[in-house]
């Protein structure tokens, strides 16, 4: 009997071919790179923790998603080191097997802990970016995933946030406000192009197939809540389980709220009216309270996000040889934002044993589409004493955006960012990075206003087998 090719025999091909055949000496099929990144310092952010007496509490932006990010890397490198040993991927059929089975342990593994484990996952992390916007504006609040430890119910819920320090967020910073309440996703985005990085980078060959599906339609489908015919209802059920003010999530449900406070600007937050328990101000936001111009815009949004699934990233296509000297791959981004959404395109090339992430934006208020550009490259590497071990690693972006969702300005700006690692041994380095920016909206960084920061830290690398650091591209 004749076999006919369906889409999945076509795509184990694509995958081979592509993902694994093409690579040469930098992603040889017996290694498992893995890299683990901890910044332990991260300023201003950990002063102003300090001021909202967050210090231990609180994980800015890049700390959170560097946990989150390393704990997926130690279940796909040890995912990969077990079926390597059970399916060894030394002929093509096996490499497809292989990655099936690693692609389906590490996505079941992925599932458990984001679902039951909750803390350190991409929840905990979802809630700690809402977290960080609050925390540079002296705000307090509590991460509910921490409620494992203590026997609660472990919610993706940012709790214990004053009616008093919300009025005030919305008058002195309305579009911090609205950053706030849209940064959940933003984290999960942002994890999905760290782990590619790895992937076409670094030559790790994670199996995050299923964590690039579920967190992608996790955000899609959270962006589109407000359609389900109970979402209203739903927002009963969550008021009467915050009778007490100290129990009622900061926001409610992300995206009402975003485009209802995104449209107004100028309305005070008390212009919310009471809470159905009579005490206190309603957080949350129904469908009902929108305007048909808000309704619609969130629609539109609703569909937008559906551009995060096109990337060969998502089926684990990690890198397209173009030919003996070049590769690349891409990726498409929507995230919403203070002023409306980015819509970016990331573009990852290799080019005789040069690394690039080279990325185009597009910022968009009510009124503009604006334009900006981001580069990347691999560091450059400074020999002393006959190694390299001084990594040297610049990175740019150049933009016009609008201050807000009305602005029809055009306001140029810009963050530059020199990253440094001096190598230890061949496992350990000591990473800092200095950056500075000028006002203006950067995914994973929870300042709107201008900036310069600073971020100590360690990484360690491991099962690198034949790559030098100065081809790695640090993160």
């Amino acid at each position: 009997m004749k076999r006919i090719p369906t889409v999945f025999t076509v795509w184990l091909s694509l995958y081979v071919s592509v993902s694994h055949g093409q690579t040469g000496g930098q992603d040889s099929l017996w290694n498992y790179p893995m890299r683990i990144d901890l910044p332990l310092l991260d300023m201003p952010f950990q002063q102003d923790a300090l001021r909202a007496g967050e210090l231990f509490d609180s994980y800015s932006m890049q700390q959170a998603l560097a946990v989150t990010q390393n704990l997926h890397r130690i279940n796909y490198h040890f995912n990969n080191r077990l079926w390597h040993g059970i399916i060894r991927p030394d002929s093509k059929r096996k490499q497809v097997y292989n990655r099936i089975a690693a692609n389906v342990a590490s996505g079941l593994v992925d599932y458990v802990f984001t679902y039951y484990g909750v803390v350190f996952s991409a929840q905990w992390m979802h809630e700690e970016f809402h977290r960080a916007g609050l925390t540079v504006r002296g705000v307090s609040s509590y991460d509910e995933t921490y409620n494992r430890f203590n026997g609660g119910f472990a919610n993706g819920s940012v709790s214990r946030v004053k009616d008093e320090d919300l009025i005030r967020l919305k008058k002195t910073a309305p579009r911090e406000l609205v950053r706030s309440f849209a940064a959940g996703i933003e984290s999960e985005f942002l994890l999905l192009r760290g782990l590619q990085k790895d992937n076409f980078f670094s030559g790790s060959k994670h199996a995050n197939i299923a964590l690039n599906i579920l967190l992608t339609k996790h955000a899609i489908d959270y962006v589109n809540q407000f359609k389900q015919s109970d979402y209203n209802a739903s927002i009963d059920s969550m008021n009467a389980h915050g009778l007490a003010m100290a129990d009622r999530d900061f926001v409610g449900w992300d995206f009402t709220p975003w485009v209802y406070d995104l449209h107004r600007p100028d309305e005070p937050y008390e212009a919310r009216g009471p809470h159905p328990s009579g005490v206190g101000i309603d957080r949350a936001i129904k469908t009902t309270a929108l305007t048909d111009e808000e309704y619609s815009y969130l629609e539109k949004m609703g569909r937008m996000q559906y551009l995060n699934f096109l990337s060969p990233f998502m089926v684990g296509i990690n890198r397209i040889r173009l030919n003996e000297q070049t590769a690349f791959n891409f990726a498409i981004r929507h995230y919403l934002n203070s002023f409306g959404y980015d819509l970016t395109a990331d573009f990852f090339i290799d080019h005789r044993k040069k690394q690039y992430l080279f990325s185009l934006h597009g910022y968009r208020n009510k009124h503009q589409l604006l334009p900006g550009i981001e580069m990347e490259r691999s560091p450059y590497a400074f020999n002393i004493a006959g190694k390299d071990r001084l990594l040297l690693q610049p990175s740019v972006t150049l933009w016009l955006q609008p201050k807000d969702f009305y602005d029809r300005e055009a306001r140029p700006g810009g963050q530059i960012r020199l990253q440094g690692g001096y190598a230890l041994d061949n496992t350990w380095c000591i990473v800092a990075i200095a950056e500075a920016k000028t006002a203006g909206w950067v995914a994973g960084n929870p300042y709107l206003d201008a900036k310069t920061g600073f971020r100590l830290g360690i990484s360690a690398s491991f099962h690198t087998g034949n790559h030098r650091n100065s081809e790695m591209m640090l993160h």
